[in-house]
């Protein structure tokens, strides 16, 4: 086992709840690994009761600990063996040790090169590490670990719907449902996060390529851009297209009922606006005033007929139909 190997066991163990790794387990890891995990503060003592794998059995089966106070005031612990019945264990035996929630927050915001100390949204599960440079403006990048439990969404909610979070999982992506909003760009650290000594680096080419992968994903899922820029040029753009149509429908409609026809409509705007006006296009500016609600009904005056037929010779059934 390497000390990269370590550490993505170590991120998955950081998606668990209340994994904690033994004295056997340990004894397995690279030489010094145990020390230069806690100097980077992603390991700590468990705080849990204590425990201690069997010495004398192959399988390496866990049992609580029981203490007995000697005479003198020293410590013996003693464990239960199915073959041996009781088996005395070392003190350095029943230590434990488990991720720590909140190094591994320091320790991704210092390999990120991020100014400031992150800071806890939900305790043990969310944080906001800081900002990160990114296409001449910033993007927050935050650190969500256990987004498979049963409350993840309640955790996204925390992250906001924009979609421009940067979100740093320890190994499991979460499903894009939790999402209140535009999906963002979530990576796993277990992917891009590597070993040097006594510090943790991040693949910049991979974090990068993964986050505009997911703003493409965002994007083409929705009909706004990702971008708050972009968007907001996007909808100024909508909203002109929506006035300028609202505002040549009145035209159509008005010349519709000047003239009593789609046709004779059409010709007069063609002349008065030195531009081809097509019948149908007056047709359907009439239809989607009376679907707004905007004229009334076609019982209610015999002069419009609503539905204009395909062929000239169609027109005149058609409008009989509806004056009846």
């Amino acid at each position: 086992m390497t000390k990269d190997d370590l550490l993505r066991l170590l991120l998955a163990a950081a998606d668990d709840l209340g994994r904690e790794f033994n004295h056997a387990e340990i004894a397995r890891w690279p030489i010094n690994a145990l020390p230069n995990f806690e100097s980077m503060e992603l390991l700590r003592a468990s705080s849990g009761g204590l425990f201690a794998p069997c010495p004398n059995c192959d399988n390496g089966h866990i049992e609580p600990v029981v203490v007995r106070i000697e005479p003198g005031g020293g410590k013996r612990f003693f464990i239960w063996c199915p073959e041996d019945l009781r088996v005395e264990v070392t003190a350095e035996m029943c230590r434990s040790w488990e991720v720590d929630p909140d190094g591994l927050a320091h320790a991704m915001a210092a390999a990120l090169d991020l100014k400031g100390s992150p800071k806890a949204i939900v305790p043990d599960r969310l944080w906001r590490l800081g900002r990160i440079p990114w296409g001449g403006k910033t993007r927050e990048v935050v650190l969500a670990r256990r987004m498979r439990d049963n409350d993840a969404a309640t955790i996204a909610a925390h992250i906001g719907a924009g979609g421009r979070a940067i979100v740093l999982a320890p190994n499991l992506l979460p499903d894009d449902r939790i999402w209140p909003g535009h999906v963002p760009a979530v990576i796993a650290l277990s992917r891009v996060a590597t070993v040097e000594i006594d510090r943790i680096l991040i693949d910049g080419v991979a974090l990068m390529e993964t986050v505009a992968e997911a703003d493409a994903l965002a994007e083409s899922r929705s009909v706004l851009p990702v971008d708050p820029e972009i968007k907001k040029q996007v909808v100024r753009g909508q909203v002109k297209a929506e006035i300028k149509g609202q505002l040549e429908d009145d035209v159509l409609v008005a010349a519709y009922l000047e003239h009593g026809s789609g046709d004779k409509a059409a010709e007069a705007l063609t002349k008065q606006l030195e531009r081809p006006i097509s019948r149908d296009r007056v047709y359907r500016a009439v239809n989607r005033a009376r679907e707004a609600g905007e004229l009334s009904s076609p019982g209610d005056s015999p002069s419009i007929a609503w539905t204009f037929a395909s062929q000239p010779r169609d027109r005149g059934k058609k409008i009989d139909q509806y004056r009846k």
